[in-house]
Parts: C-alpha cells; sequence; structure tokens
C-alpha cells in the first residue's frame, strides 16, 4: 500500500523543485531553461524568483526534468581542488545550495530504511550531515577525534594505521546511540576506509544499527575492498558512493 504524501511533505517537495530551478538558472538563460523544461520564461521567473509555488504535478515534473539536464556529480567534482595526490574540499564543504542538492539525493536513496540518526565523524562530516539530518529530520551523533572535558563517559574504538604506524582514535559520548537506532554513517571523502571501519565498530560497540554508509567522494582505489565489504554485510543498495576520483599527479 502506498503511503500518502502529507501536506508538509508536498510543500517540500514544491520548494524543492524552485531550489532545482535556481541552481540550474546558475547554468542555462531563461531562453534555454524554457526549452530545457517545457515552461515559459515568465513562469519560470515567476517560480525562480519565489513569487509563486508550483503545483504538485507540475513540482513532479520540474523535479524530474532537473535532475535530467543537471550533473550533481559533475558539480561535485568541480568543486575539488587537486595537489599532488591530495584534494582540497574547502569550497565544497562551503557551498551550501550544492551539499543541499547533494543531500536530497542522498535522502532519496535512504528514505525507505528507517534511518534514526546520522553518525559522522567532526569536523570534516559535519557540513553534509547537518544537511542530511535537515532532509530525513533526524539527529546527529557526532564522533570526535579528541574528548571534551565536560563528557564523562565515552564509546571509543582504537584502529591502527598501516601507513604512519599511528594508533588513530573515535569517541562518541555514551548514550547518543541507543538500541533503537538505525545509523547511517556519512563520510564526506574517503582514501583508505579506516575511518569508515571505525565508524561502523563505533556504532556497533554502541549496541545500535547500521542502516546505510554514505561516502560524498571516494579517492583512488585503497578504500574499495572495504566498500566492497559493507555492501556483503549491509546490502548494496545501503552503501552510497556519491562520486569516485582518481588520484592525480602533477
Amino acid at each position: 500500500m502506498k503511503r500518502t504524501t502529507t501536506y508538509i511533505e508536498d510543500i517540500k517537495k514544491r520548494i524543492r523543485s524552485i531550489e532545482l530551478l535556481k541552481m540550474l538558472k546558475n547554468y542555462y538563460s531563461y531562453d534555454e531553461l524554457s526549452t530545457l523544461m517545457g515552461y515559459s520564461k515568465v513562469v519560470l521567473n515567476r517560480y525562480i524568483k519565489g513569487h509563486v509555488l508550483p503545483a504538485s504535478d507540475r513540482a513532479d515534473d520540474i523535479i524530474r526534468k532537473a535532475k535530467e539536464n543537471l550533473d550533481v556529480k559533475r558539480l561535485v567534482k568541480d568543486q575539488l581542488v587537486f595537489f599532488k595526490g591530495f584534494f582540497d574540499m574547502t569550497t565544497l564543504l562551503g557551498n551550501t545550495s550544492l551539499l543541499k542538492l547533494v543531500a536530497q539525493y542522498v535522502a532519496d536513496n535512504f528514505k525507505n530504511t528507517k534511518i534514526t540518526k546520522i553518525g559522522a565523524v567532526a569536523p570534516e562530516g559535519l557540513p553534509i550531515a547537518v544537511h542530511l539530518a535537515t532532509e530525513l529530520d533526524i539527529e546527529i551523533a557526532i564522533a570526535k577525534r579528541t574528548r571534551d572535558l565536560g563528557v564523562r563517559e565515552f564509546v571509543k574504538v582504537h584502529f591502527p594505521q598501516q601507513s604512519t604506524g599511528e594508533l588513530l582514535s573515535l569517541n562518541l559520548p555514551k548514550g547518543l546511540l541507543t538500541l533503537d537506532d538505525r545509523v547511517l554513517i556519512i563520510e564526506d571523502s574517503c582514501r583508505t576506509g579506516a575511518t569508515l571501519e571505525m565508524m561502523v565498530e563505533l556504532v556497533e560497540k554502541s549496541m545500535a544499527k547500521i542502516g546505510g554508509i554514505f561516502v560524498l567522494a571516494g579517492m583512488g582505489d585503497k578504500w574499495k575492498p572495504t566498500i566492497e565489504k559493507f555492501k556483503k554485510r549491509f546490502g548494496e543498495k545501503n552503501v552510497f558512493i556519491f562520486c569516485e576520483l582518481p588520484l592525480e599527479y602533477d
């Protein structure tokens, strides 16, 4: 039986269609946009300027056509700055409109998985985590590499980093995750898969269930065996890699 869409969900969808139009307007003129979408320039202008919301059926049509003409993965890749095998995500993580759009795509992928919490590592995982948590209307469980003095008890995991010989640690305040939680673990960038391994262990030590894994950008190939292992454990649809990037050297 198909679930009935609530009024608030319908309004959010109609607003989302306008946000997609605004994103498209960054790359197309009104004449080009009119040809792509099949609506007059006057109507599109009224939508983009926020003077009126499209009807529900028209919002569906706008979202479908926008996705066909907006290469979000390419937009994400274009925001990354490469230098000798490393990449700077500062521009991407500061692009709130693009992160919001990415979060909508990810939320669509996990909308039927009954996710109750986002699991993210501070600080780099927080920008996309906030947008995704907003889309799914859930809370974030924030893990840190250091311990806050004001927190009495932590769930903690350690993981040896083979390349450096260092012992990595992640700490999660005790009680943020419970038996009733289904957690979507997210990572902004993934090179080796070590942080994902630690987050999975951290969630399981907290007695919560893992509902999915999302990586914004996978870099190189070292992380791929870890991802394949997780796909077998949690299901291929529940492990979502938004884009993959090769290591590039000058």
